[in-house]
């Protein structure tokens, strides 16, 4: 819809409202692009976040921050669901069944007795529905955007290792976060006005006002209502542009103003403590498998791998029969050696006769999901994760933090392209 209609829509809809003005039914109090937000919805809305900040004890913002707050994430909401829309995507009822479904057995609960528990509760099924499958498409929105926008190189992990080799590198530290918005292209007033409002808080915290009120009243961060809090975060899951301050940071202590693209940002550090030490329990085995088939039965099977064993017993080499006999393709060539694997990575069928057996020695016959199997333990050792292992680990951690810092500033820019129109009650 072009802005000129978009006006038209916003006229109309004034003109009926003052030519009603006797007669309430519901207001109007945000047109969002196509959509529009009315008073019953962000009344229904607020009442439930109430409702959830009062369950968590956290403190209530003001009915006039709360109300704001609210409305701006309904606001984000609708912006992205329509841009779902225009980019075609959809979730099938079979995708949205399933996901209730999912809902319904972490409540213990079959589909049936969910829907009859949430109507019970005076929530309109059908109106559920609809609320589930839009957070699907916006999540799925969300995670197309990241794939094609967030990757994290080589170089990236080598340099952060770098960085972090001191005290920090496996420490994790809880923090808050208030963020003052700018919008793209935002004037020189704008910068003043943003940069003194954030300056004025700082100040009032440094007051002994409560951090977590001033960020659910002012914040426009995605986790302002509750308190700004961010969590815990190791240093890699830390925005890039707190990265460097956090650690410099006494435990209570907050930050001086921080501009980003996104606006102004304050963030203060909670807590910290060490991280631990992860230690790796690995195994060194070789195994012989023999399948059940169209010739084989189970019997059969078992008793030929049985035949195996008493040669291995009376000792013929266990690689020869493994090369000899094994029908596992990929380690027979091998002499049946899986190299060392650590907890979790094998069947828990094979890993559990993998932890019984003495070192050295050949395995009863036994059972897994791909057969019939002897095996013999070469090696134990428990060892620090590997580098390998720690970079895969830093680069998730890294590709978490970017994925979250290019999806606020998207979804700001969205926000900031979008006709939105907010009409005072």
């Amino acid at each position: 819809m072009k802005t000129l209609s978009k006006l038209l829509l916003l006229c109309s809809l004034i003109t009926t409202a003052q030519a009603a003005e006797s007669t309430y039914i519901d207001s109007i109090v945000a047109i969002v692009e196509d959509d529009v937000i009315t008073n019953r919805e962000l009344s229904l809305e607020v009442s439930d976040i109430r409702a959830k900040l009062t369950q968590s004890g956290r403190q209530i913002p003001p009915r006039s921050s709360l109300n704001r707050q609210v409305l701006e994430l309904m606001i984000n909401q609708s912006i992205l669901r329509q841009e779902a829309d225009a980019r075609g995507i959809k979730i099938t009822d079979t995708q949205l069944n399933r996901t209730l479904q999912n809902l319904a057995k972490k409540n213990n609960m079959n589909l049936s007795q969910f829907r009859e528990t949430l109507l019970a509760s005076g929530i309109d099924y059908n109106s559920f529905r609809q609320n589930v499958r839009d957070e699907l498409a916006i999540n799925r929105i969300k995670q197309s955007y990241a794939r094609q926008n967030v990757e994290v190189s080589d170089q990236e992990v080598s340099d952060f290792l770098a960085r972090s080799e001191g005290d920090n590198a496996a420490a994790e530290f809880k923090l808050s976060h208030i963020l003052i918005a700018l919008p793209d292209g935002a004037s020189s007033d704008q910068v003043s006005t943003a940069h003194e409002q954030i300056r004025k808080i700082l100040n009032e915290i440094q007051s002994g006002a409560d951090f977590a009120q001033l960020a659910s009243e002012y914040s426009a961060g995605s986790n302002a209502l509750q308190g700004g809090d961010l969590g815990w975060r190791k240093i890699a899951q830390i925005p890039s542009l707190f990265a460097d301050i956090v650690p410099q940071l006494k435990v209570g202590q907050v930050s001086q103003p921080l501009r980003s693209a996104s606006g102004f940002h304050l963030v203060k550090l909670d807590e910290k403590r060490d991280g631990e030490q992860v230690l790796i329990k690995q195994t060194h085995a070789r195994h012989i498998l023999i399948k059940e088939d169209e010739l084989t039965n189970r019997e059969q099977a078992r008793s030929k791998l049985e035949k195996i064993r008493e040669q291995i017993l009376q000792g013929v080499d266990f690689a020869d029969l493994a090369k000899k006999y094994s029908m596992d393709t990929g380690s027979s060539g091998l002499g049946g050696d899986l190299g060392w694997f650590g907890e979790g990575a094998m069947v828990p069928a094979f890993e559990a006769v993998a932890n019984s057996t003495p070192l050295n020695e050949t395995s009863e016959v036994f059972r897994s999901e791909f057969g019939w199997h002897i095996l013999q333990v070469l090696g134990r050792r428990t060892v620090d994760e590997t580098e390998e292992s720690k970079r895969n680990k830093i680069r998730a951690q890294l590709e978490e933090q970017k994925k979250k810092e290019v999806l606020e500033l998207w979804e700001r820019r969205l926000r900031d392209q979008a006709f939105v129109k907010i009409i005072d009650a």
